[in-house]
C-alpha cells in the first residue's frame, strides 16, 4: 500500500513536471542564488525575475512581496561591473576582490554591493531597502545577510 501511494505520488510529480516543461511554465530559478535564499535575505516572500542567457551572464532581480522597495539584484558577467569606489571594504572569502560598499541613494532608502570576481566572471549582489527605525530584521534588512548571499552567488559560479 505504501509503495503503490510512493508511486503515485512520484508519476504525479513527474506528469505536473512534464506539463509545466512543455507548456512553458516552469517557474524561473537564479542559476546563482535560490528562492529560499533570497526571502532570508529580504526577510518576506519574494518574486524573482530571472533574465540569463545561455552563456551565463545576465541578472537575477529577486522583490519582496509585501514590499516592493526591498529588492536584491546579482548579476554575473564576462567583462568587469561597475566598481564600489575607493571608500570600499576588501572582504576575504568571497570569490576574488571582493569588496562591500553602501551606494548613494535619496532619502531613507538605502543601497548596499558586494562585488567581485571568480575565474573569468565578475558579479554583484546589490540590496535595496528603506532605512527604517524598525524593530523587525524584516523591515531593515542588513548585515550578514548580504554577505551570505555573496557567498552563495560566488560559490555557484565555481
Amino acid at each position: 500500500m505504501k509503495g503503490a501511494r510512493l508511486h503515485r505520488w512520484i508519476a504525479g510529480g513527474a506528469l505536473a513536471y512534464g506539463a509545466a516543461t512543455v507548456f512553458g511554465q516552469a517557474p524561473a530559478a537564479c542559476p546563482w542564488l535560490t528562492q529560499g535564499t533570497a526571502a532570508r535575505v529580504l526577510g518576506g516572500n519574494v518574486s524573482v525575475a530571472v533574465p540569463v542567457s545561455d552563456a551565463g551572464e545576465g541578472v537575477c532581480s529577486f522583490v519582496r512581496s509585501s514590499d516592493a522597495t526591498t529588492s536584491l539584484r546579482i548579476e554575473v558577467s564576462k567583462a568587469p561591473l561597475p566598481p564600489c569606489g575607493a571608500d570600499a571594504m576588501k572582504l576575504k572569502g568571497i570569490g576574488n576582490e571582493a569588496v562591500r560598499c553602501a551606494l548613494p541613494a535619496a532619502g531613507g532608502h538605502a543601497l548596499e554591493k558586494i562585488a567581485g570576481r571568480v575565474r573569468d566572471r565578475y558579479f554583484s549582489v546589490t540590496l535595496s531597502y528603506w532605512r527604517k527605525a524598525a524593530a523587525s530584521k524584516a523591515e531593515d534588512p542588513t548585515g550578514d545577510e548580504l554577505e551570505q548571499a555573496a557567498e552563495s552567488v560566488a560559490g555557484n559560479l565555481f
